[in-house]
């Protein structure tokens, strides 16, 4: 058993359930944000593993060489993301009709 917000109690069963219905409402600008922080969780767990392989260079090189590249591509595809969130974000600015007029010209 497991109590709400509100102090209701529930199922575990009714609690995956509401979690479920929660999850499939979300918003592509929550999807982003989500993205984004994880994205940088990883790009510091990369920076910290890199730093950590330099002090064991003579044993951990190949471990470097792998972390530099996966520290790049990770790189990009936070960049990638952060111009899918701030053009959401622009165009969340602008009301359906601005949108209609300026797709139409």
């Amino acid at each position: 058993m497991m109590k709400t917000k509100d102090g209701e109690t529930i199922t575990i069963k009714e609690f995956f359930k509401r979690w479920g219905r929660g999850i499939e409402g979300i918003t592509p600008i929550q999807k982003l944000k989500t993205q984004l922080l994880g994205t940088k969780i990883t790009l510091t767990g990369l920076f910290l593993g890199i730093i950590i392989s330099i002090y064991g260079w003579e044993n951990l090189w190949w471990v470097g060489i792998i972390l530099i590249g996966a520290i790049i591509n990770t790189g990009v595809q936070y960049l990638g993301l952060r111009q899918q969130f701030n053009m959401l974000n622009n165009m969340e600015q602008y009301d359906e009709v601005d949108l209609e007029e300026f797709l139409e010209e």
